[in-house]
């Protein structure tokens, strides 16, 4: 099976897990390609903090340098996200809204600092890409350190 990893690191915490989960796909012999999403936004600091909340609250989403991945090529896709407000993070709401016609099949990896399952989360994200997940895992990071995951359908 062909995957696609796509990631969102604002800090770092997400890249970490979203390189669990290429070791993870490639221990099972799928073939896996990655794709960190980076933005044309600042999100570094205060400054960027406060531009990243500012987006979510508004439910804007966050212009992403020009990336050359075929996402249709996949046949799975997994998308590890932060999550900002309660809400999936601006820069890959962007990538959600732009790829939703080359995505069939999804997992996400929803990371997130609050205690909760964060299921609307995960619901919003089909929503978007118009489909039913085959699974979600949430991690609850707590300054760089995972506190607790668990996996859903």
């Amino acid at each position: 099976m062909k995957t696609l990893v796509v990631y969102y690191s604002r800090k770092g915490y997400v890249e970490k897990i979203a390189d669990a989960q290429i070791k993870a796909e490639r221990e099972v012999g799928n073939e896996v390609d990655f794709l960190s999403l980076e933005t044309l936004n600042t999100t570094v600091g205060y400054n960027g903090l406060r531009n990243c909340l500012a987006k979510v609250a508004t439910g804007g989403e966050m212009e992403l340098f020009p990336y050359e991945t075929d996402v249709a090529s996949y046949d799975k896709v997994i998308i590890c996200t932060p999550v900002w407000g309660g809400k999936i993070a601006s820069p890959m709401k962007t990538f959600l809204t732009r790829e939703k016609h080359n995505i069939n099949c999804a997992e996400y990896v929803i990371v997130h600092f609050l205690d909760g399952n964060m299921s609307a989360v995960a619901d919003s994200m089909d929503k978007i890409l118009r489909l039913k997940r085959e699974k979600y895992t949430s991690v609850q990071c707590v300054w760089g350190k995972v506190k607790k995951e668990e996996d859903f359908q």
